[in-house]
């Protein structure tokens, strides 16, 4: 019988929603993780809550119902999903008026166990590894957007550093560049996740592999990824092997302690001190 874990994070900011969602459902073999982005205008028509919390929560439990019928392909599975939230979301005042760069999307990890296989499947930037009986790791990702955010980031150190300002001061000074990489999101040349406009649910990347053979799934947003980027792990491999062993709360716990003496984003290039951090953990 399986089991499942997750835990998470809210990341820095005051008044901040926790944009990332996890849902699992260990009877019906799957599991889905959505990481959450609002829009660059930070439109927000969702009362109570920020939109991108809002359609990670519902595209996660939407796609979780697709996936646990065994008889869904998973291309369908998202596609459907997507599909269903998107609707949902067009019932919202304004909603219809939002540009395409002001509408909540995210990447999605999705997991499952089921008839003897299991499948990993990645839209946009998660991270997933599975975790072997033979002891190895494969490590599965898709680094396009990652690509592109670096590129921003390292001219913000440079914008900084001529300009005499901080990070946050050159982030917002070179808005008009990540908008430029916003624009290329489901867009031939640039990269795939899932949105309001549902164009990139059919590019989602599945791998499957024998039940038998494995001992462990792991999917993580891009915020608990960042204890790579952070030294706090020496690679994705390592971090899920450690959350596997039960370290996942006191590796968090370490992460936010390890972007704290780093607020500034000196030594570690990034748009804010800290993201929302989430991961799945599922042992078979």
């Amino acid at each position: 019988m399986a089991t499942g874990e997750t835990q998470t994070w809210t990341g820095s900011g005051v008044g901040r929603f926790n944009e990332d969602y996890a849902e699992v459902r260990l009877d019906a073999g799957c599991a889905v993780l959505v990481d959450g982005a609002t829009g660059l205008t930070k439109a927000n028509l969702v009362p109570g809550e920020s939109d991108a919390a809002w359609y990670a929560r519902h595209l996660a439990k939407a796609l979780a119902g697709q996936l646990a019928d065994p008889a869904r392909l998973t291309v369908d599975s998202y596609v459907h999903a997507g599909g269903e939230v998107a609707q949902a979301y067009r019932l919202f005042d304004g909603a219809t008026d939002l540009a395409r760069i002001d509408e909540p999307n995210g990447s999605v990890a999705s997991l499952r166990w089921q008839g003897g296989q299991v499948e990993v499947s990645l839209l946009g930037d998660c991270t997933a590894v599975v975790l072997m009986r033979d002891g190895s790791a494969t490590v599965l990702q898709d680094d396009t957007l990652t690509k592109l955010d670096e590129e921003n980031y390292a001219r913000m150190y440079v914008y900084a550093t001529e300009h005499d300002t901080t990070m946050a001061e050159a982030r917002r000074a070179l808005n008009p560049r990540f908008i430029e990489n916003r624009l290329k999101m489901n867009e031939p040349g640039g990269y795939w996740a899932a949105d309001i406009s549902c164009r990139g649910m059919s590019r989602v990347q599945s791998w499957t592999f024998d039940a038998s053979e494995v001992r462990a799934l792991f999917a993580c947003s891009d915020g608990y990824a960042a204890a790579v980027d952070m030294g706090v792990v020496a690679d994705a491999a390592d971090l899920a092997t450690r959350v596997a062993a039960g370290e996942g709360q006191s590796l968090g716990e370490a992460l936010r302690a390890a972007e704290q003496e780093d607020a500034g984003c000196w030594r570690v290039h990034r748009s804010k001190t800290s993201d929302d951090a989430t991961y799945v953990l599922i042992c078979l």
